[in-house]
């Protein structure tokens, strides 16, 4: 403020002496706060959110300022989204408290089945997945399509999994804190909805099931546009649909956890066949040596084939 009042005295006295001077000290005031704004990026754009059925039942807004510098073939997918109308009426399906809230599949089972492998490019990740960042949730490499989700805290674990966010919440983060959380987790690790009943039956699914679901009303754009990529930057290869989503921190601990102990028991399975096997060939190997000495013929028995079979690993003599 100190600042456009000393512009201001520095305007010379012919400017000042035409009209009121007072007048002339506010449109120079004016000049200043508008060269003090922050200039936007290049290809920035706002989207802002109508949403309904919140905890409680209220309605409310939320508004994404997207950056294509974070992740370019990301934002374009989703500038595409906003302009075909594709949000409107459709439900946060997997809303998880203290994690994030996921949606982006279309209430219309002939529009879900559109986009269901409708796959983009990767992005890097640039950017961390913090509180109030809007990112694509993805089943893997290049299997990006309409699915997102709002972090409700800061998950930075998902960066390297393949998670970059595109934007941002910039008005409303205390709108989606109210998102319906009710169902938890979907199927089947919880009793929230079935992504593959979700992609086939719709909201009349969602509706009959699940009535509690917040949803968008519509999705505008408020403010700039994402700019284009060449069509060969922004598709990828089609891919079988499978079940999106990001894990949780627990989630993917306990999967780790899981898959290790899964290896561990494994080897130890194996080092001990392989110990069992050892010590019934030596056994085999002795039992035919003791035999010899005594009979002075050749056997038959356990350690060696029968005439005109095939002496097989682990029963005494090697192949």
């Amino acid at each position: 403020r100190e600042a456009v009042r000393d512009l201001a005295d520095l305007a010379p006295p012919s400017f000042l002496a035409i009209g009121n001077m007072r007048w002339s000290r506010c449109c120079l005031a004016a000049v200043a706060a508008a060269l003090l704004q922050p200039v936007a990026a290049e290809g920035e754009f706002k989207v802002k959110f109508e949403v309904a059925n919140l905890d409680g039942g209220s309605t409310g807004s939320f508004t994404v300022l997207v950056h294509p510098d974070w992740a370019p073939v990301g934002a374009q997918r989703f500038s595409e989204l906003v302009k075909q109308n594709f949000f409107s009426d459709i439900r946060f399906f997997r809303v998880i408290s203290g994690f994030m809230a996921q949606f982006g599949i279309a209430g219309d089972p002939a529009a879900a089945a559109k986009w269901k492998n409708a796959n983009i490019k990767d992005d890097p990740s640039k950017e961390t997945n913090a509180r109030g960042r809007v990112t694509f949730a993805t089943a893997g490499p290049g299997t990006r399509t309409t699915q997102m989700f709002i972090n409700f805290k800061d998950n930075s674990f998902l960066d390297t999994q393949g998670f970059p966010p595109f934007g941002e919440i910039v008005e409303g983060m205390e709108v989606v804190d109210t998102l319906y959380k009710g169902y938890g987790e979907g199927f089947p690790q919880g009793a929230g909805p079935d992504q593959g009943k979700v992609q086939s039956g719709g909201n009349a699914y969602l509706n009959r099931d699940f009535p509690k679901l917040s949803y968008i009303v519509k999705a505008e754009l408020v403010s700039g546009q994402a700019p284009d990529l060449p069509a060969a930057q922004q598709k990828f290869e089609a891919r079988p649909a499978v079940e999106t989503k990001p894990m949780s921190e627990g989630s993917a601990s306990s999967t780790s956890t899981f898959l290790l102990l899964g290896l561990v028991v494994f080897v130890v399975g194996g080092f001990a066949f392989w110990m069992m096997r050892g010590s019934k060939a030596t056994n085999g190997r002795t039992s035919d040596f003791e035999a010899r000495d005594l009979e002075g013929e050749e056997l038959t028995s356990l350690g060696s084939a029968a005439p005109g079979q095939r002496k097989r690993p682990g029963q005494g003599i090697p192949e």
